[in-house]
C-alpha cells in the first residue's frame, strides 16, 4: 500500500470491524468493470463441466488467470491490508449464486468452522457480481459473534443448502441479523468467524457473489485435512513460511471439484 492511499479505511472503520466483524458497502467497479464482471461469469460458467453446479467447485484463482487478477485487485489488496496487515496470502476463491426461485440456502454457519486454520485469522472479501439485496436473498451477518469461541454446528444434510453443517438452534438469536446489501461491483469484508447465512432467493432475479479468502502469514493449513493448500503471496513478505506456496496459472481453466489440485 503506497502512503498516498494511507488510511483507506478510517480508524473508525477498522475499530468498526473489530468490534462487528465486517464492513460493507466499498466500490471497487463502476458501470463498465460491472459489465466485464457479468460477461465474465457467462463465460465461466460454460468452463464447468456438463450438469455441474457452480457453488459446488472453488479456489478458482488456481486455474484461472484472470479470475486470480480479479482476486488480487490492488485496491482490494488495500481494503484487506488495512486489516490483516502488511504480510498476508491468498488462498480460496468460491461462487456463491443463487437463481432465480431455486431454493437454496447458505444456512447459518462460521467460516472458521469448516476450515483447517491455525490460528483463525482470515478475512473474506465477498464481491457483488450482481445487485445483492433482501429481495434476490443477499448474505445476512449476526454482528459480533466473531467474538468468542467457535458456536456448536451439527450436519445439516439438506439437498437444498449449498453448505452442509448448520449451526445448533439457540446458539445465537437470528433476529439480531443484519443485511449485507451491496450494489454490483461493491464488496463487503468479514471475519472468519462471524455468523451468516443467506435464505433463498424468492426473487425474479439472479443473485451472483463471489468470496475470495486471505490470511496473514502466520496462519497454518493442516494439509492433513487440505492437502491441497497453497498460499499465494499477494501482499508484503512471509517470514514464517508455513504452508506451500501456489503457482499463479497462466491458462483460462475451472475447478471441477472442491478443493482441486
Amino acid at each position: 500500500m503506497t502512503p498516498a492511499t494511507l488510511p483507506l479505511l478510517s480508524r473508525e472503520e477498522r475499530d468498526l470491524y473489530e468490534e462487528e466483524g465486517y464492513l460493507k458497502g466499498f466500490r471497487i467497479f463502476d458501470g463498465a468493470g460491472v459489465r466485464v464482471l457479468q460477461d465474465e461469469y457467462e463465460k465461466l460458467v460454460l468452463l464447468l463441466p456438463p450438469g455441474k453446479n457452480i457453488n459446488f467447485v472453488n479456489w478458482w484463482h488456481k486455474r484461472n488467470r484472470t479470475i486470480y487478477d480479479l482476486c488480487t485487485h490492488p485496491r482490494i489488496l488495500d481494503y484487506v491490508e488495512c486489516l490483516l496487515g502488511p504480510d498476508f496470502f491468498l488462498w480460496g476463491s468460491h461462487f456463491f449464486v443463487k437463481e432465480p426461485g431455486d431454493g437454496t440456502v447458505v444456512p447459518w454457519h462460521q467460516d472458521a468452522q469448516y476450515w483447517p486454520l491455525s490460528p483463525m485469522k482470515a478475512v473474506t472479501v465477498f464481491l457483488a457480481f450482481t445487485d445483492c439485496d433482501r429481495e434476490n436473498a443477499c448474505l445476512r451477518v449476526v454482528p459480533g459473534t466473531h467474538r468468542g469461541p467457535l458456536l456448536r454446528h451439527r450436519a445439516a444434510g439438506k439437498s437444498h443448502y449449498i453448505l452442509q453443517q448448520e449451526i445448533l438452534d439457540g446458539e445465537f438469536d437470528p433476529e439480531d441479523a443484519v443485511p449485507i446489501e451491496l450494489k454490483a461491483g461493491e464488496i463487503s469484508l468479514h471475519d472468519d468467524a462471524l455468523v451468516h447465512g443467506s435464505g433463498p432467493n424468492l426473487s425474479t432475479r439472479r443473485r451472483v457473489g463471489f468470496t475470495f479468502r486471505f490470511s496473514s502469514t502466520d496462519v497454518r493449513c493442516d494439509l492433513r485435512v487440505w492437502p491441497n493448500f497453497r498460499a499465494y503471496m499477494v501482499r508484503g513478505v512471509d517470514i514464517h513460511h508455513l504452508n506451500p506456496p501456489g503457482v499463479i496459472p497462466s491458462g483460462y481453466g475451472a475447478p471441477d471439484h472442491m478443493m482441486p489440485e
